[in-house]
């Protein structure tokens, strides 16, 4: 049986992880001009995480690829396909740290999600099929990732903002494009209660993660939907 995983697969706020919809259209920081808000208050509130974040991705443009080569192409999908799948990332770094235990919460600075696609056989740009994905040390070596970018990932990672926000350490890749680096903010709660809201802890997460990007949801799959669903 396949589910429709079209909550998974609209633009997200990085703050409240609202979707975008007809009506309410988001803004990208002016910076950047990655990071997706709904509002200015969201995205005055996501400040301290994403200013360090939003700096290495105004440095990095300095190497990126030229305009209209396959690899600037991709990592622009790439970078599409991340902002419409947040909350599934969320779901899935949760679910890899197992953050539903405290114990594991130190995990946030040293760790970061690793995620690498491959371009899906209908040729659509911003479709992608799973390839792999795993929870990988910062500067280990499946992360392969620069100096700078490991020095901004080690200075990003864990670091709780002032509303007692974290920021996830986000690594998608695709072929030979650059790697996309960015984090997702996160409250957890004081009693961990937001993720909880998650559901119990997944040990599955990989495997769906696998089924949801690449639309083959199940009908055992049905719960963790709904669960999106209710925090969009």
């Amino acid at each position: 049986m396949s589910l429709s995983a079209e909550i998974l697969v609209h633009c997200s706020c990085a703050t409240c992880y609202k979707p975008e919809t007809e009506e309410l259209k988001h803004k990208r920081c002016g910076s950047c001009r990655k990071t997706a808000y709904c509002s200015k208050e969201c995205q005055k509130e996501h400040w301290p995480i994403h200013k360090q974040t939003c700096q290495l991705q105004r440095e990095n443009r300095a190497f990126l690829p030229a305009r209209g080569t396959e690899a600037r192409v991709t990592l622009s999908d790439i970078k599409k396909w991340f902002s419409k799948h947040t909350q599934l990332l969320v779901y899935a770094a949760t679910n890899a740290m197992n953050l539903h235990d405290r114990a594991n919460v130190c995990l946030i600075k040293t760790h970061m999600l690793v995620v690498v696609l491959e371009p899906a056989p209908s040729g659509i740009h911003e479709d992608f099929v799973y390839k792999f994905a795993a929870l990988c040390e910062i500067g280990g070596p499946a992360c392969h990732l620069a100096a700078d970018a490991r020095a901004a990932a080690t200075a990003l990672a864990g670091r709780p903002d002032e509303g007692g926000r974290y920021g996830l350490i986000m690594h998608v890749s695709s072929g030979t494009a650059p790697v996309y680096f960015t984090t997702i903010s996160v409250d957890l709660g004081t009693s961990l209660q937001h993720v909880r809201r998650l559901g119990p802890p997944d040990s599955d997460w990989k495997a769906f993660l696998q089924r949801a990007i690449n639309k083959t949801l199940e009908a055992k799959d049905r719960m963790k939907i709904l669960r999106l669903q209710q925090l969009s």
